[in-house]
């Protein structure tokens, strides 16, 4: 499974095969960020699955809307942590809307400021947080 630990309960990787893989690898719960993928839940048994459909435009900051989405997510991700549940959030290669649900869910569970979250991610997980404009917003707070 293509997953790094970014914080205690709290993993970040691309998305899973179905089955139960995520299961066996001791996962409680499962962040789907990838708009393009947002499987039934019964692909994964043994799972919550957290529906987070997000874009990953370069080009724009994310839309209120997507920024909902992602805050949503990362809320649902640090309850889930705070009653220990180990969480996997996954977009398509496991970057950038993952990352930005990690980097909001590290926030809410550390208070640390936006821009030493997307360092912790990237720290952990090589190749995140590329997109512009979630670091720009992740900045900000």
């Amino acid at each position: 499974m293509d997953a790094h630990e970014i914080w205690p309960g709290l993993w970040q990787g691309s998305a899973p095969l179905p089955g139960w893989r995520v299961s066996q690898a001791g996962f409680h719960a499962l962040v789907l960020c990838a708009k393009e993928y947002q499987p039934d839940t019964s692909l994964y048994p043994g799972i919550q699955v957290v529906y987070a459909p997000n874009d990953d435009d370069f080009s724009r900051l994310p839309t209120r809307e997507e920024l909902k989405i992602a805050l949503d997510a990362a809320r649902a991700t640090t309850e889930l942590i705070q009653n220990n549940r180990k969480v996997l959030v996954t977009c398509r290669m496991g970057w950038n809307r993952s990352g930005l649900v990690s980097a909001l869910t590290l926030y809410l569970l550390t208070g640390k400021s936006g821009t030493s979250c997307v360092a912790q991610v990237r720290g952990k997980r090589p190749k995140a947080l590329g997109n512009p404009g979630f670091c720009e917003v992740l900045s900000r707070i």
